[in-house]
């Protein structure tokens, strides 16, 4: 008999590894998978606006979790605009895995608030998700805050290629028929974004780690469509 998708993972952590339960408490798993149901833990994070972006970008994501005996996989679309001093993110995104009788509808909220814009470039990033199942009962709820950074390696000439790093600490919640448990969880995501310099076209690989004990990683890539500027150099 196939599953919900909630159940279905949550059964999967569970038996992967019993002694986890004992372990560790079971509001640190909740958070785990409530973050990882949600565009915070489901995808690679973007990394911070270099100096001398410009311009809004369309955004196409995807990430994997390997749970052993299945994988999560998601897929999102969204945008990244200019907002005020910073840039304003939107996710919508679907989940699904194998021996799930149904898929999971996400949507994700961030904004992204420079701090420095130079060769290192360092921002503050709040983020919102929700997600339930297309057919049934139950939600996950999470709200993160991030401080993305990152190094703009480019020269005068050739690519643009800025690898970053990530670290920030989430909330999730999952309800379930009136009830519902949450949790706090350090998370770390990071990558290398790469870019021609003059093109509209850039791509984002990297990972997402939500800290629980023997918790998987997602690993992913997304690929954003814009207007986009050469850097400026200091």
């Amino acid at each position: 008999m196939r599953m919900p998708l909630v159940a279905s993972l949550v059964a999967l952590t569970v038996l992967s590894g019993p002694t986890r339960a004992s372990a560790q408490d079971i509001d640190d798993f909740v958070a785990y998978l409530a973050l990882d149901f949600t565009p915070l833990g489901a995808f690679v994070p973007l990394p911070p606006a270099t100096a001398g972006a410009r311009g809004s970008a369309f955004v196409l994501r995807y990430g994997n979790l390997d749970l052993g005996e299945t994988s999560l996989n998601n897929f999102g679309i969204g945008g990244d605009f200019a907002a005020g001093r910073g840039r304003l993110g939107l996710t919508l995104g679907v989940s699904t895995c194998d021996d799930c009788d149904q898929e999971n509808l996400m949507a994700g909220v961030d904004y992204t608030a420079p701090l420095t814009q130079n060769k290192v470039s360092v921002s503050l990033r709040p983020a919102f998700g929700f997600s339930r199942p297309t057919d049934g009962d139950g939600t996950a709820l999470s709200l993160g805050l991030s401080l993305p950074i990152g190094v703009d390696l480019s020269g005068a000439s050739g690519p643009v290629i800025v690898p970053f790093l990530s670290p920030g600490f989430g909330y999730g919640r999952l309800s379930d028929d009136g009830d519902s448990e949450s949790g706090t969880r350090p998370m770390l995501g990071g990558g290398i974004s790469v870019s021609a310099r003059q093109s509209t076209l850039a791509a984002h690989l990297g990972f997402q780690k939500v800290f629980v004990e023997d918790g998987e990683m997602t690993f992913g890539l997304g690929v954003s469509f814009g207007r986009r500027a050469s850097p400026s150099t200091p």
